[in-house]
């Protein structure tokens, strides 16, 4: 229990000294009952043993700074340039067990309240609360890390050994960003820098806080190995890697050609149309200690009774009718709008498939269905789906967003009287900010660019992060009608007349906006088949650094599994240590 109120590098000390001690004890007891012969031998094992014990402390010792885990690389056969020191290892590894712990705790901390204990390992797959060594590891959560049993090439996993994978991956597309960043001429912007000083900085403050080097601490938290240097030269890494992997997209975005969209459409356009459907549902209703003829009987009659509701949909109105009259046999549904709670606008033969069915999706994308047509399909052995189609395949031609920037001028915060009750803003001072933000229209009108704009949000805007610094340079992108923002300022990043370079004062509750209109990112089919491309491309590359460099490390490599066994107990106890406290 003592050691509960003592550091992790005292309690080692202390067991060091054990250690030492009880090997000491041991060799001082056998050189005397050794005869002259057997002196001779008991020397030498003396000198072994003291040899063993120096050099066994000398290990600890080295251990304990990480000397080991920074000089001793595991090799990446593609490129020696990628090849990785234990320390690089367990940051990457500690930092990936980190990323999940935390998403999993979120979602836990988030949903918990509307289904109960247990929703961060409902969605995830992983229990914060746990050590990731004493969790397997299944294929239903790759969605979530990316990773399956396959990558491992194995048949039973745990999350350790899955975030052991998932970190060298990682390190090795940082590697090989950073390379090419470095090829490509790309350096770190001045905020970059900033950012890792910051960063850095942060954890110098902390380890101040308890009386601990900076590179004492480092190590503490996050795994043998890891010093200021290194760390700062892993977010170096990050960054440049980062850079050019941006330079990537925006690279392959810019060629990409209204010809080659257009052929892609044309190749498949099932994938990319959309239709609009009237859907109505029965399903069968049986207790849940119904035997097997009961069950039957239910189905039988959800089954008639889509049957009779598809027969007298002659048309939408009746269609909607009918709902209408079904939904009033029920006390919570009676209420119920059919005309909304029916319909199935702009949906994707995907967005069929996963609510109905695949038949379903077929049917209604298929040249020889006709507005008007319906149809009813089974989606399970309970449930049965009335379906008509009211809009056929076409291009979904809504706008995909538009992209705005904007300069805020904000009203004085609103001031109470002595009864607490707050005062209204008055006209004079609405007049007061509102000239302010003229006078910044007339200096961006002396320059009437986008660059100008930016140079202005920096100095004038009020739309700030918590270091004062203007949020993303006032630029809001892929603004839509169902975007949460505030009246004034929507209704003019989506009015369909806006032309690029657009500029006007807005009022809205927060203040007066100056507002400048980028662009539209243009129809939704359009760019749904760019962002494919984008991925697609991106996933390639991906895949070629798996396949050249990751495939190449030895998963089983005793550097490497030695590091992992250590890291893998180093983040055990802080799963224990966070546990208790919690």
């Amino acid at each position: 229990m003592e050691n509960n109120n003592k550091s992790q590098a005292e309690i080692y000390r202390e067991e060091r000294k054990e250690r030492l001690a009880k090997a000491a004890s041991k060799k001082a007891k056998k050189n005397p009952a050794f005869s002259k012969a057997k002196k001779i031998i008991g020397k030498v094992i003396a000198i072994v043993l003291a040899v063993a014990i120096v050099c066994g402390a000398l290990t600890a010792v080295l251990n304990f700074f990480g000397t080991p885990q920074k000089v001793l690389k595991v090799k990446v056969a593609g490129n020696k340039n990628y090849s990785f020191t234990l320390a690089e290892f367990n940051f990457f590894y500690y930092s990936m067990w980190n990323q999940i712990e935390n998403t999993a705790y979120q979602y836990e901390y988030t949903y918990s309240q509307y289904y109960g204990e247990g929703a961060g390992v409902m969605v995830t797959g992983y229990d914060y609360t746990k050590s990731p060594a004493s969790q397997d590891y299944k294929d239903d959560y790759s969605n979530f890390t990316g990773v399956t049993l396959a990558d491992l090439n194995a048949e039973k996993a745990t999350w350790a050994d899955v975030m052991k994978y998932a970190a060298i991956n990682q390190l090795i597309q940082i590697k090989y960003g950073a390379d090419k960043a470095k090829e490509a001429g790309l350096n770190l912007t001045s905020d970059q820098q900033a950012e890792i000083d910051e960063t850095i900085k942060s954890y110098a403050d902390t380890a101040k806080e308890k009386d601990y080097s900076t590179n004492r601490y480092l190590r503490q938290i996050l795994g043998n190995g890891i010093t200021e240097k290194l760390l700062r030269e892993i977010l170096t890494e990050q960054l440049l890697a980062n850079n050019y992997f941006e330079k990537h997209t925006t690279d392959i975005e810019n060629a990409i050609t209204k010809e080659q969209v257009e052929e892609k459409y044309n190749a498949d356009r099932n994938s990319y149309d959309i239709v609009s459907l009237r859907v109505y549902s029965f399903s069968a209703d049986y207790d849940k200690d119904a035997d097997d003829a009961a069950k039957e009987e239910a189905r039988k009659k959800a089954k008639a009774d889509a049957d009779a509701f598809l027969a007298g949909a002659v048309n939408e109105q009746t269609f909607i009718e009918l709902a209408k009259k079904d939904l009033q046999k029920d006390k919570d549904t009676k209420d119920k709008d059919p005309g909304t709670t029916t319909a199935m606008k702009n949906a994707y033969k995907a967005d069929i498939t996963s609510s109905i069915s695949e038949e379903a999706a077929n049917w209604a994308f298929n040249a020889d269905t006709k507005v008007g047509d319906s149809k009813v399909f089974a989606a399970s052995d309970d449930d049965f789906f009335v379906v008509m189609l009211t809009v056929a395949p076409h291009k979904d031609t809504t706008s995909s967003g538009n992209d705005v920037r904007h300069i805020l001028f904000k009203f004085p915060e609103a001031q109470k009287d002595a009864d607490g009750k707050e005062i209204a803003i008055t006209d004079a001072q609405k007049q007061a900010v509102r000239e302010e933000a003229e006078k910044v229209l007339a200096l961006y009108k002396e320059n009437p660019t986008e660059e100008n704009f930016i140079k202005l949000t920096k100095e004038y805007t009020d739309d700030v992060d918590k270091d004062g610094n203007p949020n993303n340079d006032g630029l809001y992108e892929g603004v839509v009608s169902t975007s949460n923002y505030v009246a004034g300022f929507l209704d003019w990043a989506i009015d369909e007349s806006r032309k690029t370079g657009d500029v006007e004062i807005v009022e809205t509750t927060f203040g007066y906006h100056i507002m400048y209109y980028v662009q539209s990112q243009g129809e939704t089919w359009e760019q749904n088949i760019r962002y494919e491309i984008i991925t697609n491309a991106s996933n390639d590359l991906a895949d070629e650094i798996d396949n050249t460099y990751v495939k190449t490390v030895n998963m089983n490599n005793a550097l490497l599994n030695w590091s992992f066994k250590q890291q893998t107990k180093h983040i055990n106890q802080t799963v224990i240590n966070l546990t208790s406290q919690s």
